[in-house]
C-alpha cells in the first residue's frame, strides 16, 4: 500500500513539473529572434554609440548580439513591430554589422526618411 501512494506521489510530482516547465518553453518560443529586412550594404551615414551597446542580429531586444562602444557606420533605419526604431549599423573597431536601438545613439546625422528607409532595395 505505502508503495503505491509514493508512486502515485512520483506521477503527480512528474505532472505537476511537466506544467510548470512546459509554458515556460512555449514563452521562449514566442521571443524568437524576428528576421531582419534586407540591407544594401552601404553604410552612408555615420554615428556614435554610447558604451556597452548591444549590436543584435535583429532588430529587436529578443535577438542575440555582442556589444560595442563608439564610431559606427549606418547604413539605414527600420520600425519593428514593436514601433522601435533599430538602424543596420556596422561597428568601425570589429566591422562586424548587425541593428542597434536608437535609443542606443549618442550621436547620428541621418534623417527618417523613405530613402533610407531599410525596405532591401
Amino acid at each position: 500500500m505505502a508503495k503505491r501512494i509514493v508512486q502515485a506521489l512520483l506521477v503527480s510530482a512528474s505532472a505537476v513539473e511537466a506544467l510548470i516547465i512546459t509554458p515556460a518553453q512555449s514563452n521562449a518560443a514566442a521571443a524568437a529572434c524576428p528576421t531582419p529586412p534586407t540591407v544594401d550594404g552601404f553604410y552612408g551615414y555615420q554615428g556614435t554609440v554610447k558604451s556597452s551597446t548591444p549590436l543584435r542580429t535583429g532588430p529587436a531586444s529578443t535577438c542575440s548580439g555582442r556589444y560595442i562602444s563608439g564610431a559606427v557606420a549606418v547604413s539605414c533605419w527600420y520600425a519593428n513591430s514593436a514601433g522601435n526604431i533599430w538602424y543596420a549599423t556596422m561597428h568601425y573597431g570589429t566591422l562586424q554589422d548587425g541593428w542597434v536601438y536608437g535609443g542606443n545613439f549618442t550621436e547620428l546625422n541621418m534623417t527618417l526618411n523613405d530613402e533610407n528607409y531599410c525596405d532591401g532595395w
